[in-house]
């Protein structure tokens, strides 16, 4: 064997050896970004839980609720624990939002209606994020949620 030879099989041989170095790249990857995925969605249910809860337990938004629907004043106290409770509430929706935005949920990204479900039953939210909405979120959600309000008057 001539020193040609050799040195066309060490090419050979290192082109091989790059396109499985290629090959095995794009696998790890792939798998990195289902990993990503998962994560996210298990965040997103995780948060979405420990939400669902706080509301279950807390001894003072059943009595705030109630008040609301019966049509009564809110006391100093109550009115703000509601503010912070419609602060969570968006805070929530646009983590959702950002989820779906970023592409990272993917086909198991909560349902538009549904989280806009969460956030119309609780009474004054809508009028909470119309005050404070664009000073806090950036236009685009604050775009996507008016159309969702008017889709709800609908």
């Amino acid at each position: 064997m001539n020193w040609d030879a050799i040195g066309a099989t060490g090419e050979w041989a290192g082109a091989i050896g790059v396109i499985v170095t290629l090959a095995y790249l794009a696998i790890q990857i792939r798998q990195s970004g289902r990993s990503t995925t998962f994560a996210v969605i298990q965040a997103g249910r995780e948060e979405r839980l420990a939400w669902f809860k706080s509301n279950r337990d807390s001894p003072y938004l059943a009595p705030i609720i109630i008040k609301l629907r019966a049509g009564e004043a809110l006391s100093e106290e109550e009115g703000f624990r509601l503010g912070q409770h419609h602060s969570a509430v968006w805070g929530f929706v646009y983590s959702q939002w950002v989820q779906r935005e970023l592409g990272l949920a993917g086909r198991f990204a909560t349902l538009d209606s549904s989280a806009f479900n969460v956030v119309s039953n609780t009474p004054g939210s809508s009028d909470w994020f119309k005050q404070f909405g664009e000073e806090i979120y950036p236009k685009e959600f604050c775009e996507y949620i008016e159309t969702w309000m008017k889709l709800a008057k609908a």
